[in-house]
C-alpha cells in the first residue's frame, strides 16, 4: 500500500513541475490593437482627395472680371452697329441702282378717250352649268325611292365616310362592310363613287344617293 501511495506521490509532482513548462510555450500578446489594413488604405484616399481638392480652388484665374467686362460690352455693341451700317449700304445701292435703271424722261402722248363699251349679257351666252354638285344634288336619295316604291332594298346605312380628292384614297363602311367605287354591295347596289355628300349607288339601271347622316 505504502508502494502505491509513494507512486501516486511521484506522478502528481511530475505533472506539477511539467504545468508552468506548458504554459510558458503559450505566445504572449503585447496588449495593443493593430489597425485593420482597409482603415489604412482608406485614410490614404482620402488624404489625396483632400490634396486634389485644395489644388483646384487653389488655382488661380487666368482672365481678369475687367478684361471680360470689357469684352462683353465689345460683342453687344458689334452686332447693333454692324447692322446699321450694313442696312445703310443696301439701302444706298438700291437707291443708286434704281436711278440707273430709271428710263431718260419722254414725252407723253395726249391720253385718247375711250368709248364706253357696250353691256354684254355674259350669263345670256354662256350654256347652263351642270357641275358634279348639281348632278348629286339633282339624284333621288334611297329614302325617296323607298317611300315611292321603286326599289325594293334591305336597310342601308352608312356607318363610316372618308372621302378625298384622290379616287384611290376614298371608302366607306355600308352595313359594317368596307366598300369602295366600283365595288359591289352583298345587298346588290354598285358604288358607282363617293361624293362629300354621300356615296352614289345603282341598283339595276336605277342610280341614286345614300346621304351622309
Amino acid at each position: 500500500m505504502s508502494f502505491i501511495l509513494d507512486a501516486l506521490k511521484k506522478s502528481e509532482t511530475d505533472r506539477q513541475q511539467q504545468t508552468p513548462a506548458a504554459f510558458a510555450t503559450v505566445p504572449s500578446s503585447d496588449g495593443r490593437p493593430r489597425a485593420p489594413r482597409w482603415l489604412m488604405l482608406l485614410g490614404a484616399l482620402l488624404a489625396i482627395n483632400v490634396i486634389v481638392l485644395l489644388g483646384l480652388l487653389l488655382r488661380p484665374d487666368d482672365g481678369t472680371p475687367a478684361d471680360t467686362a470689357t469684352t462683353i460690352a465689345a460683342v453687344e455693341k458689334t452686332p447693333a452697329a454692324a447692322t446699321t451700317d450694313f442696312a445703310a449700304q443696301i439701302e444706298a445701292a438700291r437707291h443708286n441702282e434704281s436711278q440707273r435703271r430709271a428710263p431718260p424722261p419722254t414725252a407723253q402722248a395726249p391720253a385718247t378717250p375711250v368709248a364706253p363699251a357696250a353691256d354684254v349679257n355674259v350669263s345670256a351666252t354662256l350654256p347652263a352649268s351642270n357641275t358634279p354638285a348639281q348632278q348629286v344634288a339633282s339624284l333621288p336619295t334611297i329614302y325617296e325611292l323607298q317611300a315611292e316604291g321603286s326599289i325594293a332594298l334591305p336597310e342601308l346605312h352608312l356607318d363610316i365616310h372618308v372621302y378625298s380628292e384622290a379616287p384611290e384614297d376614298r371608302f366607306v363602311f355600308i352595313n359594317m362592310s368596307k366598300q369602295r367605287e366600283k365595288s359591289q354591295l352583298s345587298e346588290g347596289p354598285t358604288v358607282e363613287e363617293i361624293t362629300p355628300d354621300g356615296v352614289i349607288l345603282d341598283y339595276r339601271g336605277t342610280t341614286f344617293l345614300l346621304p351622309r347622316d
